[in-house]
């Protein structure tokens, strides 16, 4: 800052002469810096009581209590400690400037003194004084805001581990549910495929003891059309299973080739499962079917369509590339049906719907 820029502050003259009082107030006030006095040590420290100035023009000889005295008392106290002070005095022995700076006085202007110098000294101090006031309130508003910052980040890792153990839990509920299910599956095909041998040994039997006879025989062929029927339908029921992940989401894993019989049966099962929990997503997964062709993108397209009327969202996952592309290439309908590559994002996308797991990013809409 240059000496002729007025520096913002209010300087503490003392000075037990009032001439001196008077000579250095008017040459401080033509500066237009704000001018406060005192006669002796006592009045300095009394003034300091109620009022803070930014500098202080200090007489060394005083009688009572000398410059020295009032600078050592200063700097001795915290609260005023940080109060630049320039000696001003009559003696220029360098004995007296080596104590006044020892004891913390940031200048030393002997009197008589030339007013641009004293101006110019005490501008600088104000300016320093006013740099590190604004240094010491910014250093005070970055550490607020870092420890503000630590905090926010703190509570986000916190949020964050909530969320991964939440979804880890969901996960582990799954992998359980569809374990299970394969349990059943497999021992339900256990029970259908000894039901079907023991039937299939008891129409031997059957067909042994009726031999030629066609009333018998017919009844046996009717027999077997119930129990192949019976079969159809069990398998049928097992093709298209859904798992609830909670109230609101259902999943129909779909695997192995999908016949038109069965496509039927899937859209129904869809349409029904989601009417009769009133789920708010269906998802679809088509990891397991091996090959989509027109048929499972027409069943895909149906079932979207029915879930959809019902109200619910739907969600198509185990999208591979080459599932993509064929979908593309069969020009499949699948306005509004949001697809993911695996089961998890599907999970995670349907969650975040519901309110379940919120800091999984939605997935993109595919088109048709």
């Amino acid at each position: 800052m240059g000496t002729d820029q007025l520096s913002p502050g209010l300087v503490l003259v003392a000075d037990d002469v009032l001439v001196n009082l008077e000579v250095l107030s008017s040459t401080l006030e033509s500066a237009g810096i704000e001018v406060c006095i005192a006669t002796d040590g006592p009045m300095v420290l009394e003034r300091l009581e109620y009022e803070t100035p930014d500098l202080i023009l200090l007489d060394v000889t005083m009688p009572g209590m000398t410059g020295f005295d009032v600078c050592e008392r200063l700097k001795s106290n915290p609260a005023t400690a940080s109060i630049p002070v320039i000696f001003t005095t009559a003696h220029a022995e360098v004995s007296d400037k080596l104590r006044g700076f020892r004891l913390g006085a940031v200048d030393y202007v002997t009197k008589p003194f030339e007013r641009e110098e004293l101006l110019a000294r005490v501008k600088t101090q104000l300016a320093l004084r006013g740099a590190l006031t604004s240094l010491a309130r910014k250093n005070a508003e970055l550490e607020r805001e870092i420890e503000e910052r630590a905090a926010a980040q703190g509570a986000l890792a916190r949020l964050k581990d909530e969320l991964e153990r939440r979804v880890a839990e969901r996960t582990d509920a799954l992998g359980r549910a569809v374990a299970e299910l394969e349990r059943a599956k497999g021992s339900l095909e256990g029970t259908v495929e000894r039901r079907t041998r023991e039937l299939q040994r008891a129409n031997e039997r059957f067909a042994l003891e009726l031999a030629g006879r066609q009333a018998l025989e017919e009844a046996r062929a009717a027999l077997q059309a119930q129990v192949i029927a019976a079969q159809a339908a069990r398998l049928a029921e097992l093709s298209t299973p859904i798992i609830p992940i909670d109230d609101q989401i259902l999943i129909m894993p779909l695997i192995g080739a999908i016949d038109e019989e069965r496509a039927q049966g899937l859209v129904d099962a869809a349409a029904l499962g989601v009417s009769a929990r009133r789920a708010a997503v269906m998802i679809l997964d088509i990891t397991g079917v091996p090959q989509v062709d027109a048929r499972v993108a027409e069943t895909l397209a149906r079932a979207a369509r029915a879930v959809r009327l019902l109200g619910a969202r739907v969600v198509i996952t185990g999208i591979r590339p080459d599932v993509a592309r064929e979908l593309v290439a069969l020009g499949a309908e699948m306005e509004g049906v949001v697809t993911q590559s695996t089961l998890q994002g599907g999970i995670a996308y349907a969650m975040s719907k519901t309110g379940a797991s919120p800091h999984r990013a939605p997935a993109h809409a595919a088109r048709g």
